[in-house]
C-alpha cells in the first residue's frame, strides 16, 4: 500500500468515526509496526476532519520537485564540455541543484562517466604510429599465411630484479588490535640491491634465464658473446635436427639489440630478426606479460645466486599453455593496433 492508498483509508475510516488510535492500530496489524507511524494518522486524520480533501502532499517552497530539466542538462553537457575534469559538486554549486540531480544527468541523460587518465609510454608521433602499423601488419600477415610459424619464434628482453619484494598497500594490509600501531615497510631505496637478467623464451617455455654480473653494462659484444651465443648452444640442444632453420629473434630497439656486430652475428647464424616498433612495450611479450608475471611471484632473497635460482624456478615452474597463451594474446595485440591505427590500445583489452 502506497502512502496515498494510506490517506484514503485513514480518510475512509475516519468518515466511519474511528480515532488515530483505532485506525493506527488496524493499519500496524494488517501490515506490521513498522508500517506507518501514529503521528502520521494523527496528522492525516486532523486534516480531514478540519475539511482536507487532497491526498497529495501540499507544494514546497525552495528547489522545483525535479532538476532534470533540458535547460539544466544542456547546462551540464556546456560545464563538461568546458572542463572534462569538473566534480559533481561544483557543477551542483554553478547550477544551484542538487548532487543526485547532476548525477542523474550525467549518467542516465549524457551517458558519460568519469575515468582518470590512463599512462601510456610515449607520445607517439604520426610517422611512429604509422610504424607501428606497418610492422604489425607485416608480422601478421607472415604469421596468418603460414610463412612464419609462432613456435620458431624467440622473444626476450633485459630486466632489473629487486632481491626485496615490497608487497602492494592491498597484499600488506594486517588486522590488528585495538590501540596497536600497524605494520610498517620501508619504501624503495635509490640504491637499493638488484640484479639484472636477459630471459628469452619460446611457446615451449624458457631458453635463456642469464644473471649479468654486478658492475657490468650490456654492450653490442656482451650481448652477443655472453647472451645470443648461449641461447644458441640451448636451441641447438632443444632442436638438434632443425637448428637455426626457420628461427627468428624478437626483442625491442635498445642500442645493444640493433648495433653491427650484434646483426652481422646473426646473419652469419642465419637467424632472422623479426622487426619491433619504436615506444611498443604492449607489443613486446616480456613487458606485457612475462616480467610483471614473475615479479609478483618473487619474494626477498639475500643475494645473487638465490635470487637467480628462485627466478629459474618460477619460469620453470610455469605451465607451457601460459607460454602459448601469450603469444596467441601477441596476435590479439597486433591486430588491435592495427585496427586502432598504431594507437596504443591496452584500455581495450
Amino acid at each position: 500500500m502506497d502512502k496515498q492508498c494510506i490517506r484514503y483509508y485513514i480518510k475512509a475510516r475516519s468518515l466511519l468515526g474511528l480515532n488515530a488510535t483505532q485506525i493506527h492500530d488496524e493499519l500496524i496489524t494488517a501490515y506490521g509496526q513498522d508500517y506507518v507511524s501514529y503521528p502520521t494518522v494523527a496528522l492525516w486524520l486532523h486534516a480531514f476532519s478540519s475539511g482536507r480533501e487532497s491526498l497529495e502532499d501540499d507544494p514546497r517552497s525552495g528547489r522545483p520537485i525535479t532538476a532534470v530539466t533540458q535547460e539544466n542538462i544542456d547546462a551540464v553537457q556546456d560545464l563538461v564540455n568546458d572542463d572534462p575534469h569538473i566534480s559533481i559538486d561544483y557543477i551542483a554549486d554553478i547550477l544551484d541543484i542538487s548532487c543526485g540531480s547532476v548525477d542523474t544527468i550525467l549518467k542516465q541523460h549524457l551517458r558519460l562517466s568519469k575515468v582518470s587518465s590512463r599512462w601510456v609510454p610515449h607520445e607517439l608521433t604520426q610517422e611512429q604510429r604509422q610504424r607501428r602499423v606497418t610492422i604489425c601488419a607485416e608480422n601478421l600477415e607472415k604469421l596468418e599465411s603460414g610463412v612464419w610459424r609462432l613456435c620458431d619464434i624467440i622473444t626476450g628482453d633485459e630486466t632489473w630484479v629487486y632481491h626485496r619484494r615490497i608487497e602492494s598497500k592491498q597484499q600488506s594490509k594486517a588486522w590488528i588490535a585495538e590501540g596497536e600501531s600497524p605494520p610498517t615497510v620501508v619504501r624503495r631505496q635509490r640504491y637499493e640491491k638488484k640484479t639484472m637478467f636477459v630471459i628469452f623464451f619460446m611457446t615451449t617455455g624458457p631458453l635463456l634465464i642469464h644473471q649479468v654480473p654486478s658492475g657490468v653494462s650490456i654492450d653490442a659484444a656482451y650481448y652477443r658473446d655472453e647472451c645470443l651465443k648461449q641461447f644458441l648452444n640451448k636451441l641447438l640442444k632443444k632442436r638438434p635436427s632443425s637448428g637455426t632453420n626457420g628461427i627468428k629473434l624478437h626483442h625491442d630497439n635498445a642500442r645493444p639489440h640493433i648495433k653491427d656486430i650484434f646483426i652481422n652475428y646473426l646473419q652469419e647464424k642465419k637467424i632472422k630478426l623479426m622487426a619491433h616498433p619504436p615506444y611498443s612495450p604492449d607489443l613486446t611479450p616480456s613487458d606485457f606479460w612475462l616480467f610483471s608475471y614473475l615479479k609478483d611471484r618473487l619474494s626477498t632473497y639475500p643475494d645473487e645466486t638465490s635470487l637467480a635460482k628462485a627466478i629459474t624456478k618460477e619460469l620453470n615452474s610455469i605451465p607451457v599453455g601460459e607460454y602459448k597463451k601469450t603469444y596467441q594474446k601477441w596476435i590479439e595485440r597486433m591486430t588491435l593496433c592495427v585496427e586502432h591505427h598504431g594507437d596504443y590500445f591496452e584500455h581495450l583489452l
